[in-house]
């Protein structure tokens, strides 16, 4: 059990024993990470392929609003994938925490293209949520935003703040 901090009550730690081990999750986020890099090049089967198919699933994308539930998210992605033409994918995980069937992953993706012979950049902040699921992991929920040039000038002025 941890402390909560503001001293109202317990806080229970996150479980890390899950009903596999986790290499096999760390193989199942390595393959949503190669499908995704397909999304963002605009072919959305590998992607698609990792997810769950139940009602409950969720997107908050970079691309278009969000969507909820299996038909809506696989349209959200696969209208999403008609806009994008990113040709360069490179996840940087910042962490992962996993729980009794569920685990959560943190990280930041920085893609890159190339737009009339000009490399053209971007990074998103990024959290996905995973469930196991007939003997298997699927992503149930994606969360990503734009990483500005004002957000990284302000991280800037934080960590020089004493």
């Amino acid at each position: 059990m941890v402390t909560n901090p503001s001293n109202e009550g317990p806080e229970r730690a996150p479980t890390i024993a899950t009903r596999s081990d986790d290499s096999e999750l760390d193989r199942f986020i390595r393959r949503c990470q190669e499908g995704l890099g397909h999304q963002v090049h605009g072919e959305s089967a590998p992607f698609l392929a990792c997810w769950s198919h139940a009602d409950d699933v969720a997107i908050l994308g970079a691309v278009g609003s969000y969507a909820r539930g299996w038909e809506s998210v696989k349209s959200h992605l696969l209208g999403a994938a008609k806009r994008l033409n990113w040709t360069g994918l490179a996840v940087q995980s910042i962490v992962t925490i996993v729980g009794d069937g569920l685990a959560v992953s943190v990280g930041l993706e920085h893609m890159t293209r190339a737009v009339v012979g000009e490399s053209n950049e971007r990074t998103l902040r990024t959290t996905q949520v995973y469930r196991f699921e007939a003997g298997q992991w699927r992503l149930i929920l994606r969360h990503a935003n734009l990483v500005t040039a004002q957000d990284e000038s302000l991280e800037q002025s934080l960590a020089l703040t004493p």
